[in-house]
């Protein structure tokens, strides 16, 4: 049985006529005629009473009908969601992200794609760097959001976002009134980075900034994530290095201020495979640089 033996009963059945039912199939009636009688034949059951001068249904006929119109539709949904997920309406998004991304441009793609693709379910998950390349490429995440780093033949990226570098001080520092921060003025202050066995862009930048002073940086305490770093820097236990979106939400006991003689940037990029995007990804990245721009 197909679905166009279906569509054939439907037909005939509402009409109760051949002719009418071929014409509105576009079919020929003789052709119509033998279909349904196959059709009947695989069921074993008599659909149709058919005289020369009418057809009606049969008991058994009725409550086919009543199935058949339902299976049809339910063809008809598959195969509008099928499509709605080909051109990423519908679906699914995997996306992992360092925590730092949640400080700056993420949430309002987030939100743009949320407003203009509700039907795509969005999964996000705080993923180290070096976490993101092996989901990638096992198919655990879609699409990651990331510092840029070199990644193997095979993926793409694009921009999301590029902002300066601050420092964070605790607003008792003896420097939190200056409008400026100098590097070398830091160089007998705690620091609060994140762990040197966990990839940081943030404090990579942190460590060559000091080196270039001639120091290292003296780290007090570590943490994983940014939004813990600045509640260590607001308990007065360091300084930290911070994109310059950190601004944008005020913590008490923090004060942000610029580098002095140093023109830093904190970059992210999505990076995702090229052979193994969802259509979903299609709508998100398109989102993505509308929002980036």
């Amino acid at each position: 049985m197909e679905l166009r033996h279906l569509r054939y009963f439907v037909a005939v059945a509402e009409e109760l006529h051949f002719g009418r039912g071929a014409a509105r199939l576009n079919v020929a009636q003789p052709a119509l005629s033998q279909q349904i009688k196959h059709l009947e034949e695989e069921l074993g059951v008599m659909l149709l009473e058919r005289t020369r001068r009418h057809v009606a249904l049969t008991e058994p006929g009725r409550l086919f009908l009543h199935e058949a119109r339902r299976t049809l539709a339910q063809a008809a949904t598959a195969t509008a969601v099928a499509r709605r997920a080909a051109a990423g309406l519908v679906g699914r998004l995997r996306i992992g992200y360092v925590d730092s991304a949640l400080w700056g441009v993420l949430p309002g793609v987030l939100a743009a794609y949320r407003e203009q693709y509700p039907a795509v379910q969005l999964n996000l998950l705080e993923r180290l760097p070096t976490q993101q390349l092996p989901a990638l490429l096992n198919g655990d995440l879609d699409v990651g959001i990331a510092p840029p780093h070199a990644v193997p033949m095979g993926f793409e990226t694009t921009p999301l976002s590029q902002e300066s570098v601050a420092i964070a001080l605790p607003a008792s520092h003896r420097l939190a009134s200056r409008k400026h921060i100098s590097v070398a003025d830091l160089a007998d202050d705690p620091w609060v980075l994140v762990p040197a066995r966990i990839p940081s862009r943030l404090r990579d930048l942190a460590v060559a900034a000091c080196a270039a002073e001639g120091f290292a940086p003296r780290v007090a305490q570590e943490a994983r994530q940014l939004d813990a770093l600045v509640a260590l820097v607001s308990a007065g236990l360091g300084v930290t290095f911070v994109p310059s979106s950190a601004q944008r939400l005020p913590r008490d006991g923090v004060v942000y201020r610029p580098l002095r003689g140093l023109h830093l940037k904190f970059r992210l990029v999505a990076l995702w495979r090229a052979e193994h995007a969802p259509p979903a990804l299609g709508t998100f990245l398109e989102v993505l640089r509308a929002v980036a721009r």
